[in-house]
């Protein structure tokens, strides 16, 4: 399914990763640590803390993924946290707005204390100041991380992880699904992601042979590359989003898509309407999960507990056991589902691209822009 990354990697990308594992620790570990004032923002009265409820009538507001993900949270890990420390996690479902929520609010009173972003968010709120450092000094769980998660600035904590996959009609598609080089191959009425370009553009520069693995969408060199080969994909639709996706299979308009694993797993598991099959390649995509500290929150304290709660075998292993994602601790037990499909190991992540925005932000207008033509000729 594709030669191994480790004997193609250049020593640019080899760089990128070396210092994550290197000094990832030791950087967010310059921040002093912040305690929680008598009243936090949400208008709770927080009390003495005690050993056995350290933030008994505090709130923490948690912002994460819409859907599934933020399910798991509110049905899983909430109790089991509160229960812990007699504190209020405050689950805040969102999407695109979590970002412009921050902006639009007061420096000193923020909309969330902790909140995810995608890998673009977190770029612009580095350069906007909107996060504050996280001390990996206080978690006690903070060097059990998979370095290949972390990133080159860790001012936020990974938590988890998703890869994209093939997702598929087996009635209709055709083909075995393999390397992500089959659809140009193979594959006939393919819906590709089509609401930003990182996606398709990922998994085109993995297919393209120009550089090693995905180094044609840093090197502006191979971006050319890039759409030539996603012109040669027979693609029927650029899908806005998950239901234009499940749609467009459902109707017939399109036989196969690209989509993340764990959300792709949800579907196949609830709905009768399509026999899904679902293939994830060796060499392939995905996203990270990883959080970060809101510019204004009187809640460090508290966040950074929850992330090192967070962080431990047992709340990473009720994670993965309710939704089909790799987590960051390499002692978490998995169903099997994730065993025979998500790259778990460190060196297996090797073979996943994961972006690092900063390394193509200054291409991104340009992409953008050849992507919408690209899109427009469908």
């Amino acid at each position: 399914m594709g030669t191994s990354r480790d004997t193609e990697v250049s020593e640019s990308q080899t760089s990128r990763r070396a210092v994550l594992a290197t000094t990832g620790v030791g950087i967010a570990g310059l921040s002093g640590c912040l305690g929680g004032g008598d009243t936090g923002s949400s208008g709770t009265t927080t009390g003495e803390p005690e050993s056995s409820n350290p933030f008994r009538n505090q709130t923490l507001r948690f912002s994460t993924w819409s859907g599934t993900n933020a399910t798991v949270f509110e049905e899983e890990i909430k109790p089991l946290y509160e229960e812990k420390t007699g504190g209020t996690l405050e689950v805040v479902p969102g999407w695109s707005e979590i970002l412009s929520r921050i902006r639009a609010a007061p420096a000193d009173n923020p909309p969330y204390d902790l909140t995810v972003t995608g890998d673009k968010e977190h770029y612009f709120g580095v350069q906007e100041d909107l996060w504050e450092q996280i001390d990996y000094g206080n978690l006690d769980n903070g060097d059990v991380i998979k370095p290949e998660l972390m990133r080159e600035d860790p001012v936020s904590v990974p938590l988890a992880y998703g890869v994209m996959c093939y997702a598929y009609d087996n009635e209709s598609i055709g083909f075995e699904p393999g390397p992500w080089s089959d659809l140009t191959t193979e594959a006939t009425d393919v819906a590709l992601p089509g609401a930003f370009f990182s996606n398709s553009l990922q998994m085109a520069s993995i297919v393209s042979d120009e550089l090693p693995f995905d180094q044609e969408l840093y090197d502006p060199d191979g971006h050319d590359a890039i759409f030539e080969t996603l012109e040669s994909i027979d693609t029927a639709k650029y899908y806005t989003g998950a239901q234009d996706l499940w749609t467009s299979i459902e109707e017939g308009v399109a036989n196969v898509g690209q989509y993340f694993f764990a959300y792709s797993r949800k579907k196949a598991e609830t709905t009768d309407a399509v026999d899904y099959g679902l293939s994830v390649p060796e060499q392939t995509t995905g996203y990270i999960d990883d959080y970060h500290l809101v510019r204004g929150t009187d809640r460090k304290e508290m966040a950074e507990d929850f992330l090192d709660f967070m962080l431990s075998k047992d709340i990473q292993s009720t994670y993965a056991e309710n939704f089909n994602l790799g987590m960051v601790n390499p002692e978490t037990e998995y169903p099997q589902q994730t065993l025979d499909n998500v790259p778990l190991s460190n060196d297996a992540l090797e073979d996943v691209s994961f972006m690092e925005w900063s390394d193509v932000a200054e291409y991104s207008d340009d992409l953008s822009e050849r992507f919408d033509e690209l899109k427009s000729n469908v």
